[in-house]
């Protein structure tokens, strides 16, 4: 390659990060905006996060936490194994969201087992991110705790896919097993977000 398409292909890559930083910063800002128009006295707000893999659900969690206070739950924690969407999903409404003793077991990936068990306060605002995470139940459990927002973010496949597999080399094998369930939960549970960023 010519440095000069090198130096092309940098430039391209740093606006496109700045594109994607200035689009999330306005999500957030929106996100925000929303839970506050919504927030009810004395009761919590609960963000709900959902996106296929590598779509940044962890990036903008942590960035919202970051300008919020707010907790942040993982679905990683407790999906009970490669073939848990589906369980991992319910759990939020069942344990996650639930007015008394909310909580989740939290998953050991190598032991492929349950392990210790994470305890919330119904009392806390929380954002909750991962795949599966909005759903008709969620937004349920989540309204009855308080008030509730909920954000799609999604992107390329190829470009998602490389960022998920950046982030955990491991995951590869476990990749489209993981798609498939994803396919099945947009296309079957998942209900239409209040808010939506897809980035290219």
């Amino acid at each position: 390659m010519q440095d000069a398409d090198r130096t092309a292909d940098q430039d391209s890559g740093k606006d496109t990060a700045q594109t994607h930083a200035a689009e999330m910063d306005r999500l957030l800002a929106d996100v925000v905006a929303l839970a506050a128009s919504r927030k009810r006295p004395m009761r919590p707000v609960t963000v709900l996060i959902d996106g296929p893999s590598g779509a940044g659900k962890t990036w903008a969690s942590a960035a919202l936490a970051e300008r919020t206070g707010w907790r942040v739950v993982h679905l990683d924690e407790f999906y009970p194994g490669w073939h848990g969407l589906q369980e991992g999903s319910e759990m939020v409404s069942e344990q996650v969201l639930r007015e008394n003793n909310p909580g989740y077991w939290r998953w050991d990936w190598d032991a492929n087992a349950p392990k210790d068990w994470a305890s919330l306060d119904e009392r806390d605002d929380l954002i909750v991110e991962g795949v599966g995470s909005v759903t008709e139940a969620t937004v349920a459990a989540a309204k009855e705790r308080g008030s509730v927002v909920t954000v799609r973010i999604d992107g390329p496949r190829e470009k998602r896919r490389e960022r998920a597999l950046e982030r955990d080399p491991g995951y590869e094998e476990w990749f489209e097993t993981w798609e498939r369930q994803e396919k099945e939960h947009f296309a079957e549970r998942a209900v239409e977000a209040d808010l939506t960023w897809e980035w290219n």
